[in-house]
């Protein structure tokens, strides 16, 4: 779709009414050529694809080492941060919570998942189950007090 010379004047010459009523110059609109290199953009799909191929190796690397831990969802409702966990039935897990993150012990190998939470938690009011091999953490979320309390000053 190649613009013709009439109408590429017709757009200048709208471009410069449009500088004339800001005030301000514009950038040069795009020649026909740049205008035909926007239309293909696989060279930038080919871009992208040797950036990862260059970075992902790299990753697996690193990655093979933490593949042995399960990985955790962590959902977030109106009153309550629910976290799973896909683990094996023959592991016998213990789980502890305190305000602000999960610890899963006994993995494999003994290692433990400390998942991090989206907000505070009263561990009091937790509860974990397990069944078809998910592990399901369900945790309360703590209010926000929003009272104000006097506290006394101590002139010294």
């Amino acid at each position: 779709m190649g613009m013709s010379r009439t109408s590429n004047n017709v757009n200048a010459s709208k471009w410069e009414q449009l500088e004339s009523l800001l005030g301000s110059k514009l950038p040069a609109l795009p020649s026909a050529q740049q205008l035909e290199m926007l239309n293909d953009t696989s060279w930038v799909e080919n871009y992208v694809q040797q950036v990862l191929s260059k970075s992902l190796p790299k990753l697996n690397v690193s990655s093979k080492a933490k593949r042995s831990q399960p990985q955790a969802e962590v959902f977030d409702t109106h009153n309550y941060v629910i976290v799973k966990m896909k683990l094996p039935d023959q592991l016998n897990p213990t789980v502890k919570v305190r305000t602000d993150q999960v610890r899963v012990d006994g993995l494999d190998n003994g290692d433990k998942k400390i998942i991090q939470l989206p907000c505070h938690v009263v561990p009091k009011y937790s509860r974990s189950s397990y069944k078809d091999g998910i592990l399901q953490i369900k945790m309360r979320k703590k209010k926000l007090d929003k009272t104000y309390h006097e506290i006394p000053i101590r002139y010294l």
